[in-house]
């Protein structure tokens, strides 16, 4: 029954050692049993006389043998299961364990953290102190841990430190930073680092010092809150919580978004470039200004209308380049008044002119004369010139059907199939290889089309390049010969910029006739329906291409569009979409690394970088795919960066991710409603001086290696007693 209990009360962080502790008792035993085989009894006369006189005694050496056999048998047993570290409950026998604990403390160096208070002191500085007043409340034999919370979270301190100093010093050495918050990673951190802990289990502790932003425990993304909570959790089963929220200071006026219309930009050809401004504080922002930089030069400046709390305006500015090359935008908010955060009130943006972008365009029926074609509409419509020697950003080429097989997709930005009749499979796979690499294709239907070639190589049962099914051939309703565009829900970039004009011509035109489709509902999205709801364009992405089809022709056989003036805009909205987004790789959030691909003479030259706080560093050439790439980062700071490959120079833009803009705090019943009611809430103004945690657990070892030394002290003078008397 004792020993039952003692069982129950009695745990060991090394149990398989304590098992080991029992086996290893058994040695002295052994050792006697072997003994007593290496002699053999021989009957010998004297020896009975001897044995006589010494019966008397035999007893009383027996007795003080088995009593050392017993004391050397518990100094082993107790050394072995002192290595193997019991514990037990602290309030079982208070005064001969000894209480050890470990703290992880995991501290919120993200970017939110830089928000400051009235009296200019950041969040982080405030997290900094309090931590080391944690710090300063522990016993010095507890073992404390240092994990940040900026992505990736980063153990600082991995394994338990004793060292106080040190502790302290790795603390400072922690800076804020510009990137998001990875709650969920740095409770995962914390979880294996306790895990593999030398404490006991009811002896282990979490401080999680942060701002708790509330994206993270479930008011915002659903992933990551998900990630959160399951991570802490997992935690909380294993260790005692406790939860420090920092800062209540309210957002402000923040740019949450900066890019260009269209992917296609040209020479001295305008270009919309769009800036989204949101209000993320409780007051109404009024008599705000925006500016457009390009390469430090003001562009053009703007005033925004006033911003109720929570809404966003999307203010269009243009911007056009006199010469090819990349360029820096620079988006500046001049907010009225300073808010808590103003590291988000400039946005970067890295943009890619070019001389021309070659289109390849397929005419299924060639006329006589252009417009008489399939393609001849489309190829005026994406090059329009005045005089034939004028310059033209897209510029198309015309082949025919029977032409497509010798020409080299590659050479091409985008392929455009108008009213082709069909295409054999080896064509369908280099039309698909083409946009897995980040080509565009864009389908017209037509007369010609063969709707059984189209579905059984083209779309491939929804593994093919087409979205969807391809069905019968339609016209107008019963009465109406022709049917019109639906002009509401027109949300996508392609044709967002019709939403506000229903009088377009692109609303007047009609359709006499359309092949029907089945958008296959796993990739495609319809981006323009007729009246009567039936898709007229859907596009999908593949790889890292894209494709579109129209279901009506490009040139008048089945619809008066082309003849349309919007039949230029939504045409080339449509080539911009398809086509690759060149140097949108180049736009980067800080965290992430600026990768520039590499010819093979560009890997032989000199690399260096320039980043946004004027360093120079050297670029690192890295494998990419069959080639070479430039690499530099994780980048740690927003703004321009500079690539110089040989005399050539590419800028990449750096930008601080708009999600930690939002400096809304969890609310304690949703972070106890996620984890549970045993986690524990302070605040800066809580006392942080006295001990946080007590410990649940007291470890033994410390006390039985005291009792080994006794034992084996108390064996010695015994034994020497025992010889001395006989």
């Amino acid at each position: 029954m004792v020993t039952g209990t003692l069982a129950a009360l009695l745990e060991f962080i090394h149990p398989h050692l304590a098992i080991g502790a029992l086996a290893a008792g058994l040695i002295p035993v052994i050792i006697h049993l072997i003994n007593r085989r290496r002699y053999r009894r021989m009957p010998w006369a004297a020896m009975s006389f001897l044995l006589a006189a010494s019966r008397r005694s035999i007893r009383r050496m027996r007795m003080e043998q088995w009593w050392l056999l017993l004391i050397r048998v518990a100094a082993i047993i107790l050394f072995c299961a002192a290595v193997a570290r019991p514990y037990m409950a602290a309030s079982s026998l208070p005064f001969l364990g000894t209480v050890r604990s470990h703290h992880a403390i995991l501290l919120d160096n993200s970017r939110s953290m830089n928000a400051v208070n009235t009296e200019g002191v950041s969040r982080f500085e405030r997290a900094r102190k309090a931590a080391e007043m944690l710090i300063a409340s522990f016993p010095e034999t507890d073992a404390i841990s240092l994990i940040t919370l900026a992505h990736p979270a980063e153990a600082v301190i991995e394994y338990g430190s004793y060292d106080r100093r040190f502790v302290r010093e790795r603390l400072a050495s922690v800076r804020p930073t510009q990137r998001i918050t990875d709650t969920a990673g740095a409770l995962t951190e914390a979880r294996r680092i306790l895990k593999d802990s030398d404490v006991a289990e009811g002896n282990r502790a979490v401080y999680l010092v942060s701002d708790l932003p509330s994206r993270e425990w479930g008011t915002g993304s659903e992933a990551a809150a998900s990630a959160t909570i399951r991570a802490g959790r997992q935690l909380t089963g294993e260790a005692d919580f406790t939860v420090l929220r920092i800062g209540d200071e309210e957002g402000g006026l923040a740019l949450t978004s900066l890019m260009c219309e269209s992917s296609l930009i040209g020479v001295n050809a305008p270009v919309r470039v769009l800036v989204e401004t949101t209000n993320l504080s409780k007051t109404r922002a009024r008599e705000c200004e925006l500016r457009l930089q390009k390469e430090g030069q003001i562009l053009r400046a703007a005033k925004l209308p006033p911003i109720a709390p929570g809404e966003s305006v999307l203010t269009s500015l243009p911007a056009t380049f006199a010469s090819p090359g990349t360029y820096t935008l620079t988006a500046r908010l001049l907010p009225r008044v300073a808010d808590a955060l103003e590291d988000d009130n400039e946005r970067y943006l890295s943009v890619e002119v070019r001389d021309t972008a070659p289109v390849l365009l397929v005419d299924g029926r060639p006329g006589s004369v252009p417009l008489d074609g399939q393609a001849g509409y489309l190829s005026t419509a994406l090059a329009p010139r005045v005089n034939p020697t004028d310059n033209t950003l897209i510029e198309p080429k015309l082949i025919t059907e029977l032409e497509l097989e010798s020409e080299a997709l590659t050479d091409y930005d985008a392929v455009v199939l108008c009213n082709v009749q069909r295409l054999s499979p080896e064509q369908w796979r280099h039309l698909q290889s083409f946009v897995f690499a980040g080509g565009g294709v864009i389908l017209f239907m037509g007369d010609l089309v063969n709707v059984d070639n189209y579905n059984r190589l083209g779309y491939a049962e929804g593994a093919g390049l087409l979205p969807g099914q391809l069905g019968e051939r339609r016209g107008g309703s019963e009465g109406e010969p022709f049917t019109t565009f639906k002009n509401d829900e027109l949300r996508h970039p392609v044709v967002s910029e019709f939403a506000d004009l229903p009088d377009s011509g692109l609303f007047l035109a009609r359709v006499n006739n359309y092949l029907s489709i089945n958008a296959d509902p796993r990739r495609a999205e319809v981006v323009l329906r007729y009246a009567n709801n039936d898709p007229a364009i859907v596009v999908s992405d593949m790889g890292l291409g894209r494709v579109a089809v129209v279901t009506t022709t490009a040139n008048t056989d089945w619809t008066n569009l082309p003849a349309k003036g919007d039949y230029v805009s939504l045409m080339r909205k449509l080539e911009a979409y398809v086509c690759p987004p060149y140097g949108e790789r180049r736009n980067v959030l800080v965290g992430e690394a600026a990768v520039e691909p590499l010819s093979p003479a560009q890997a032989s030259l000199s690399l260096r970088v320039t980043t946004a706080d004027g360093r120079i560093a050297d670029g690192k050439l890295v494998p990419q795919g069959e080639s070479l790439a430039m690499r530099y980062g994780p980048i740690e700071q927003a703004g321009a960066l500079t690539f110089a490959i040989g005399s050539d120079l590419v800028r990449f833009a750096a930008n601080v991710d708009p999600i930690e803009s939002e400096l809304t705090p969890a609310a304690e019943s949703a972070v106890r409603a996620a984890l549970g009611e045993g986690v524990r809430f302070l605040t800066e103004e809580s006392d942080l001086t006295a001990p946080t945690t007590t410990g649940k657990s007291s470890e033994w070892a410390t006390t039985m290696l005291y009792m080994v030394l006794c034992l084996l002290l108390y064996e010695s003078l015994t034994a020497m007693r025992f010889s001395a008397e006989r």
